[in-house]
């Protein structure tokens, strides 16, 4: 199965290699009564693997690509009953 998708922004597209999410944490240290406390704030979120036309690989969070055909066919054209 071919999937190919269009970053919204840029109207580039690629082929959709595979997904999974990505992570985030980030650290703030705050001082109180003499300690030193460390607030985490952590997250996660979708990704999709790509490449484009020269089989460079890349990432993209899911928001920022939509689908334009699986197999050469549409989504519309594929959940169509």
């Amino acid at each position: 199965m071919t999937a190919i998708v269009e970053e919204i922004k840029t109207g580039e597209r690629f082929v959709l290699l595979g997904t999974g999410f990505g992570a985030y944490q980030s650290m703030n240290k705050n001082l109180l009564f003499g300690e030193i406390i460390s607030e985490v704030d952590k997250g996660q979120f979708a990704m999709v693997c790509v490449c484009n036309s020269e089989g460079k690989i890349g990432w993209f969070k899911s928001m920022e690509v939509k689908v334009i055909n699986v197999d050469g066919r549409g989504p519309g054209e594929l959940l169509s009953p």
